[in-house]
């Protein structure tokens, strides 16, 4: 056996293979967490009927002093003496329960606090729903280790009306189409956190959706905002829609108000259709006007 501050490690055969076992120490604040492992432990050795005895039998003695021996083992060494003078282990567990749960008023006292506990308990909208159904299923675990059961439609029902609204339709569902009086506790909590999941699943999915369509939307608005290099104009269409047209050219100037050079051989007349100069500078401009005038003066008819 090896002892710490906290435990006890016992170990024992069970059919010729040793087994092993951390008892742990009973202090002022850890009853109920102790008294429910000491009781599996008794189990494991065949020796929890030494602290409940079948009513009309006998304890055996050897599992009697088994029995005493962990109990030694399990508290404190200053609560030692105080039980020393117990013969039985159902002695010694009694008075050890008497101690910390105390008598039939401050065991109803505790159940009190238990009932108000539960019913204030409530589920956050970013709480765990593991974490939350552990804290009901602790407050139910406390009040059975003082003699009062919380049946699992109570449980239930403590379930579906303190989840947040985020589950209403999993709760309405389940309370339209399941008996609430035979559905267990964990079942219950098993089908919301299904929900749930499926739930973060989909949310993901529409997160992914959106972020893809703002992706392609921010695309297209750079791609109209682009601006020309040489010109400073949002686009290349619109460098061409105004360059070349007469009157409705506006040629680029500097910061000081003058024409600045560029290189014209990529432009294209509108007039000639030949590259090198816009349709105002061109210089056929006039001879195919004079030509126009000529043509027209010709074809006036004579006085007679």
């Amino acid at each position: 056996m090896v002892g710490s501050k906290d435990k006890e490690v016992i170990t024992s055969k069970e059919g010729g293979t040793p087994m092993s076992f951390q008892c742990p120490v009973l202090n002022s604040t850890n009853y109920t967490i102790w008294a429910i492992k000491i009781r599996s432990i008794f189990n494991v050795h065949g020796i929890w009927e030494a602290v409940e005895p079948k009513e009309g039998t006998e304890v055996d003695e050897k599992k009697n002093n088994t029995a005493i021996a962990l109990l030694y083992q399990s508290i404190p060494e200053n609560m030692v003496l105080q039980i020393a003078n117990f013969t039985s282990a159902k002695e010694i567990w009694d008075a050890l329960k008497v101690r910390h749960v105390g008598v039939d008023r401050v065991k109803e006292a505790h159940l009190e606090i238990l009932e108000s506990d539960f019913e204030s308990l409530k589920m956050g909208v970013d709480d765990s729903l593991d974490v939350y159904a552990g804290k009901i299923s602790e407050i139910a675990s406390q009040a059975s280790n003082l003699g009062h059961t919380m049946s699992d439609k109570k449980l239930v029902r403590k379930l579906l009306s303190s989840v947040p609204e985020k589950f209403i339709q999993i709760v309405v569902t389940i309370e339209q189409f399941v008996d609430l009086g035979a559905v267990p506790f964990q079942e219950a909590v098993r089908r919301l956190k299904a929900f749930e999941e499926r739930t973060k699943k989909k949310i993901k999915e529409e997160d992914m959706h959106n972020k893809l369509l703002f992706s392609k939307g921010d695309g297209k608005k750079k791609a109209n905002d682009h601006k020309c290099e040489r010109c400073g104009h949002k686009s290349s269409k619109q460098e061409n829609k105004e360059r070349g047209q007469g009157k409705n050219w506006k040629s680029w100037k500097n910061k000081g108000g003058k024409h600045s050079h560029q290189n014209k051989d990529h432009i294209r007349c509108f007039n000639c259709n030949e590259l090198g100069h816009f349709k105002h500078e061109c210089t056929k401009w006039e001879k195919r006007a004079e030509a126009n005038l000529i043509r027209e003066e010709d074809e006036e008819p004579t006085l007679p």
